[in-house]
């Protein structure tokens, strides 16, 4: 015998079907679609972070990969003179230099940078280096500084070499 409900007895009885009174079909529905949106917002998640990881940062110098490359790139004469503490001297001097610290009035109009030592950074260092009871040659610097700028090429910080500009030219 069917029985016809009308007014708010009819939605009571709607308003108490509960996830047991649900058939099969209807769980199994429900249950895949909030799985989709969980696959879809997973899916727009990793999206995303695929985008952020194509953007490169800035290069980051680190002493110790400078010191490794500067060392792989120098020849086995200057490795018996200086040694990896030498190579070591030798760069942190080189970055106190670049820092524009080398001295005051160069701290206030800025230093010539030249990737792999100029004369000037060249004779500092080793000066530096001298009065604190370590005698390195200038050739022995100028080479370390040399693999310095191979480890600047390679973090992408210098390009190739530049030639000098001429008198009168614009850069």
């Amino acid at each position: 015998m069917i029985q016809r409900l009308t007014g708010a007895s009819a939605l009571d009885a709607v308003a108490t079907v509960t996830i047991w009174e649900m058939s099969a079909v209807s769980i199994i529905v429900v249950a895949g679609f909030f799985l989709a949106a969980l696959i879809a917002i997973a899916a727009v998640m990793a999206w995303q972070e695929a985008q952020a990881g194509r953007v490169p940062g800035p290069p980051t110098y680190v002493v110790e990969d400078a010191i490794s490359t500067a060392w792989d790139h120098i020849g086995d004469d200057v490795r018996a003179r200086v040694k990896t503490a030498g190579v070591r001297r030798i760069i942190e001097w080189e970055v106190f230099y670049l820092q524009g610290l080398a001295d005051r009035k160069a701290a206030r109009r800025g230093v010539t940078v030249v990737a792999g030592g100029d004369d000037l950074a060249v004779k500092y260092i080793a000066a530096q280096l001298k009065s604190r009871g370590h005698d390195y040659a200038p050739d022995d610097v100028r080479a370390v500084l040399a693999g310095e700028a191979e480890y600047l090429r390679s973090i992408g910080v210098i390009g190739e070499v530049a030639s000098e500009p001429v008198a009168g030219e614009e850069m």
